[in-house]
């Protein structure tokens, strides 16, 4: 499992072109419709509450997060529905201001826009309420801090070019710093599991030598929940090119948030990787997502009907209108 440590970090990353290749996956897995729960999942409430309390993470010792914020989260991930969740922000933000989250999930938004100003401006939102949050709730404290400077090394990269890539290591490594100080108040903690587990995942996909199960296992024990662990998990075997780990993982995904076009996205490329006879189902699955284009982002929708139709042989592929 990937050390938070200074040395471990620049040991890692000693190469230019490495370093350049790390920020251009962080900030891509951080910010993009398919796998923007890095960032925002590095937030949620403020306070601790009971066990009945709305928190999509815990089902003991929950944190409430505002009734408002929780639909658009749930929206944005559990649904796939990226354009209600745009629109469940902008209400959120009238009454739930205060609430950490709620500029995460905007930061993610102005990304998806190319908006790095908006942005670096709802990041400095997040970091604000991450300072409030010490002394009361130390763990989510941590949490919103490494969020913050992650919104930050994302605009660096983004609005620089990847050549600014050493100016945000800094940044990089005061999330790993964060993220270790959460650990040392609860190291089960399901929250902090699915960010950890999501950081290590990328660790190994960059470092050919790193070991996969190893930066697994935070989301494979203690990460929830299962439509976010599993799809996490889905992504880690298709990039190591392990298509029925990473079929499997899916599945599980997709049997705990049915109605994702992301994850049919994700099923349909895992069995295009696949090859033969696996063929027909993925485009079937690509269709699947495609049912649903008035919920997706633009910059994904495009992808979808780029790939179903590379895979259709030059034929567009039918979607909703």
């Amino acid at each position: 499992m990937a050390k938070f440590d200074k040395p471990a970090l620049c040991q890692i990353l000693p190469n230019p072109l490495t370093l350049g290749k790390y920020m251009k996956s962080l900030v891509k897995l951080s910010f993009t419709s398919v796998s923007a729960s890095v960032l925002a999942l590095l937030v949620t409430a403020a306070t601790a509450m009971p066990s009945f309390a709305a928190d999509p993470f815990r089902s003991k010792n929950a944190r409430a997060i505002g009734t408002e914020t929780q639909k658009a989260f749930e929206l944005m991930f559990k649904d796939g529905n990226y354009t209600a969740a745009v629109k469940q922000l902008d209400i959120a933000l009238k009454t739930e201001a205060n609430e950490p989250l709620v500029h995460a999930l905007k930061a993610s938004t102005a990304y998806a826009q190319d908006d790095y100003l908006g942005m670096q401006v709802y990041g400095k939102r997040v970091r604000a309420n991450a300072e409030a949050l010490r002394g009361r709730d130390n763990l989510r404290a941590y949490l919103y801090l490494a969020a913050s400077d992650l919104i930050e090394a994302g605009y660096i990269v983004k609005s620089e070019g990847l050549s600014s890539a050493p100016r945000a290591l800094p940044l990089v490594q005061n999330v790993f710093d964060s993220i270790k100080k959460a650990q040392d108040i609860d190291p089960a903690d399901p929250e902090l599991n699915l960010i950890k587990g999501y950081i290590d995942m990328l660790i190994a996909s960059v470092l050919p030598l790193s070991d996969l199960e190893s930066a697994l296992s935070s989301l494979r024990q203690y990460a929830a929940p299962d439509y976010l662990k599993w799809r996490g998990i889905a992504l880690a075997y298709r990039d190591a090119r392990r298509p029925e780990l990473a079929l499997d993982a899916v599945n599980k995904a997709i049997a705990a948030a049915p109605n994702n076009p992301d994850l049919n996205y994700l099923k349909g490329q895992i069995l295009w990787m696949q090859g033969g006879k696996s063929m027909p189902e993925a485009k079937v699955q690509f269709e699947l997502a495609l049912k649903k284009a008035k919920q997706l982002s633009p910059t994904l929708l495009q992808e979808i009907r780029d790939q179903c139709r590379n895979l259709s042989g030059g034929v567009q592929c039918a979607e909703s209108k």
